[in-house]
């Protein structure tokens, strides 16, 4: 601003210099040359011009600096509240407002003597990035009135120099991401037996495809047969059993040629691809996103399960083909477009819809899923791949699915999906179900250790 105001200062100093000229030559007109009058008056029409321009530039910018100004004051004012709220957040929990949290070691519990939840004005949440949906879980918490940020500080540090993050003060609060802090938990312990593809076939082969093992390159169990002579090619994948999002898949046309893809140390499955799949409109290969929210809940042993009466068919972008390999006709994985008009939905959901529930139902009963002495959940997205004849099958869990915001992703998103959710895991007055369709209840084995959480949830 000072130096637009120098401008304009150096402008009406040339254009006072410019009419100066001017009046003196218009009154010594005998001796003045038309010549040299023209010359004045250009010369004071353009000293004008410039400080008209410099004039306007200054305005200009003194309306930006106000405008700055303003919104400097306003993040100040903003800054300076939530400064005050994180302090009285950290108050609050340290005066004992904070949710007494189960498994928690007395250490770290300090004898406080907690509010009842029914009692208690705010609700607290951390984020201790970890990774994953914790942040994104804890910005939808924080579009409830009376749900307040508590702040995190470095934990521990392990012998990699990876940094672990707690709740300030190592107090409980009622959402984060390290579990052990945490009155919900939002991570499912027993996931392994549903992310891990070759341990999901262990306990439900009838749902899934035909399915082998390699490990460390070599077979686990019985190989694939050859193939009969004069049989229809269809590709075989390759897996990787603990990487999702497509990125380990590689096909082969025969399953002589798998053993040759599998790298040292590692674990794959082993798959045909399904004969007769049922091809979107221009003959592409697609799959389903298929989501479900599995809830565990505080007396560890019941568990349930919703799942979401919309999701996402990933479409690929080439025509099917047994005969092409290659990843853009065999393997889909982006998320195309939303399902619930693909005329096919109506008759597959339910069958999804049952075959995630016997899932369920036998991993609680099997004691695959293990139970807490607080609530956890997890939003999880299965794969599901549709036969000519509507016949479904499971190819895989994600427990850390692609979620959008309408933020990042205005058209199309996930927002009632995860307010949904997490209205669900913690009910409010002014939230809803969304479209999550409760499907059952069922009954697990009892945790181990009923007292406190172990180790491993740390």
């Amino acid at each position: 601003v000072r130096v637009r105001k120098l401008q304009v200062e150096f402008a009406r100093l040339g254009a006072q210099r410019a009419a100066t000229t001017l009046r003196e030559l218009q009154l010594s007109t005998s001796t003045s040359s038309s010549q040299r009058i023209d010359a004045a008056i250009f010369e004071a029409s353009e000293a004008a011009n410039k400080l008209r321009l410099a004039t306007e530039l200054c305005r200009i910018e003194e309306e930006r600096f106000v405008a700055k100004t303003k919104r400097m004051e306003a993040e100040i004012e903003k800054c300076n509240a939530e400064m005050a709220t994180l302090k009285e957040a950290i108050d609050d929990v340290s005066r004992g407002g904070g949710p007494r949290v189960a498994g928690m070691h007395p250490d770290h519990e300090s004898g406080l003597e907690t509010v009842a939840k029914e009692e208690r004005k705010f609700f607290y949440c951390s984020d201790c990035k970890l990774g994953g949906h914790g942040q994104r879980f804890c910005s939808y918490l924080l579009r409830r009135p009376n749900w307040r940020v508590y702040p995190s500080e470095k934990w521990f540090e392990d012998k990699n120099g990876q940094v672990s993050f707690c709740p300030l003060g190592k107090r409980g609060v009622d959402f984060t991401d390290e579990t052990y802090f945490s009155r919900i938990a939002m991570h499912i312990k027993g996931r392994i037996w549903l992310e891990d593809k070759r341990k999901l076939y262990e306990f439900v082969p009838d749902l899934m495809p035909l399915t082998f093992v390699i490990r460390d390159q070599q077979w686990i169990g019985a190989p694939p047969p050859p193939e009969a002579p004069g049989a229809e090619p269809m590709p075989w994948f390759v897996k990787e059993t603990d990487r999702n999002w497509g990125t380990s898949v590689v096909c082969c046309a025969k399953p002589e040629e798998c053993m040759g893809l599998a790298k040292p140390n590692a674990t794959y499955v082993v798959q045909k691809h399904i004969p007769k799949p049922l091809l979107y409109y221009n003959g592409e290969k697609c799959h389903i996103k298929f989501y479900n929210l599995l809830v565990g809940c505080a007396d560890g042993v019941t568990w349930k399960l919703y799942t979401y009466k919309d999701g996402y068919l990933s479409i690929s972008p080439k025509p099917w083909t047994p005969h092409d390999l290659s990843k853009d006709t065999q393997v889909t994985i982006i998320r195309t477009k939303r399902i619930n008009d693909w005329p096919h939905w109506p008759e597959v959901y339910p069958k999804c819809k049952r075959g995630v529930q016997e899932v369920v139902r036998r991993a609680a009963e099997q004691g695959k899923l293990e139970g807490r002495n607080k609530i956890q959940f997890e939003i999880i997205s299965a794969d599901y791949i549709v036969t000519e004849d509507k016949e479904v099958y499971l190819l895989e869990f994600n427990t850390g699915p692609v979620l959008k915001d309408p933020d990042d992703s205005p058209d199309v998103h996930d927002a009632g999906m995860v307010e949904g959710a997490l209205h669900i895991i913690e009910p409010w007055e002014g939230g809803n179900e969304d479209l999550w369709d409760f499907v059952f209840e069922c009954k697990g084995v009892p945790p181990k250790q009923a007292g406190r959480i172990p180790e491993d949830d740390f």
